[in-house]
């Protein structure tokens, strides 16, 4: 079997390339129809037929990968400030003889807390954060040299080091959250896989974040399931109906879906 493999989210998704007529960069330009379903976008008028129109990302994870990415880059621009405010409360504290009653651990600050339960398909962005790590715990460590050069009275030696710290480790620090930022906007360029039954004619068209990349599958790389409802719970009706089987191969796993089964 080939198959042609999308990122949806935080998952791998595959299509048989015999289900797929075409795939489109998406452009939003479907016609609107009420609708109480999040994920139906509307009807395009593709090779002279109404195709539906559907979010894969939200009929699959309840909210689309766009709004997603957001949340993550928020998050992302709040750790980066409060690294800055950290180390400006370090200098205020030194500067003016009081208690630094902030953490000392970059594993119990907010971003800490966050990234040790943080996991992402995306290597790019897992590897840029990992990257962060040094720099932090760098930025982090200096905390116990400056406290104690303040304390032996050497506050302008402290001041000196806290510079040092600013232009160093912070900065290095600031620009990996950018380039991870830029990561998490560059994993989402849309596209519309326009399904179809008889090879001919369009049936579903079915927003995903991303093409991967596509690859020749043996019938002993496809696991069926079955049961799921025992261990995915409620999720949505259509989608667990698309799922067919898990493909395992040597380079990367995917849920091979079965578009036609989504009504």
């Amino acid at each position: 079997m080939e198959v042609v493999n999308f990122s949806v989210g935080n998952r791998i998704v595959a299509f048989n390339i015999l289900n797929i007529l075409l795939t489109e960069k998406f452009d939003n330009a479907q016609t609107s129809v009420p609708s109480e379903d999040a994920s139906f976008l509307g009807i395009k008028d593709f090779m002279g037929v109404p195709t539906p129109i559907y979010d894969l990302g939200i009929a699959m994870n309840k909210q689309s990968t766009q709004k997603t990415n957001q949340v993550l880059i928020d998050i992302l621009h709040k750790g980066e400030k409060e690294h800055a405010h950290w180390l400006d409360l370090l200098e205020d504290a030194i500067g003016n003889k009081q208690v630094f009653s902030q953490p000392t651990d970059p594993i119990q600050t907010e971003f800490g807390k966050w990234y040790d339960t943080f996991n992402s398909q995306n290597v790019d962005l897992i590897d840029v954060l990992q990257k962060m790590q040094a720099p932090r715990q760098q930025l982090f460590n200096a905390a116990s040299q400056v406290i104690a050069l303040n304390n032996d009275g050497e506050t302008q030696k402290a001041l000196q080091l806290l510079t040092q710290e600013r232009n160093g480790s912070l900065a290095t620090i600031k620009r990996l959250f950018e380039t991870a930022r830029e990561h998490v906007k560059a994993s989402y360029k849309p596209v519309t896989v326009f399904t179809t039954i008889d090879g001919r004619q369009p049936s579903l068209g079915f927003v995903v974040d991303n093409v991967e990349d596509s690859l020749h599958v043996e019938d002993e790389e496809i696991r069926e399931l079955k049961d799921l409802e025992v261990h995915t719970g409620a999720i949505d009706g259509r989608v667990k109906n698309m799922i067919i089987g898990l493909i395992t191969t040597a380079g990367k796993n995917s849920l091979l879906l079965k578009p036609e089964a989504f009504l």
